[in-house]
């Protein structure tokens, strides 16, 4: 008897694609995208201090350096509400590893089940009141720089 082997979509090993931006110095930033369902027609931005410098296609991910010292950085999916935002203090002469992931990844599968009968104009009318509520949040934030209300979250796993 023969051994079948059943496979479950494409799960390849993440591919680096290369940074729109590079700013260059000796701190090294690597961004890993986990795979999405409900995400994955869409790259996640990343900028730092305002610059984009990746545009990660699902399941990819993306390496640059930088300099030393405090580093905004922001990861969204563009013209959706929300995004992910936080301040890091880098040190010369490390790399730092982080992951980008859905916000409700225990979600994504049945999101994206329901996202397929979800006509197109609830779609936009749920979005702007999405992004009306989380303005109020997001103020309150401001001052501190974090803002975690996007469909995509970060998380440091690696320094």
């Amino acid at each position: 008897m023969g051994t079948t082997a059943i496979l479950m979509g494409c799960q390849t090993a993440p591919q680096l694609v290369q940074a729109l931006n590079n700013p260059g110095g000796d701190v090294t930033l690597t961004f890993e995208r986990q795979r999405s369902v409900d995400l994955g027609a869409r790259d996640a931005q990343v900028l730092i201090d305002g610059l984009e410098v990746c545009a990660i296609p699902n399941g990819d991910k993306c390496q640059l350096n930088t300099t030393a010292g405090k580093h905004i950085l922001k990861v969204n999916i563009p013209y959706a509400a929300g995004m992910f935002s936080h301040a890091y203090l880098f040190e010369s002469g490390k790399t730092y590893q982080f992951k980008i992931s859905p916000r409700n990844a225990t979600g994504d599968a049945v999101s994206a089940t329901l996202w397929a009968f979800v006509p197109g104009d609830l779609i936009i009318g749920a979005a702007a009141g999405t992004q009306a509520n989380s303005a109020k949040d997001s103020e309150l934030k401001k001052d501190s720089g974090d803002i975690d209300d996007g469909m995509l979250t970060m998380s440091l796993i690696n320094h």
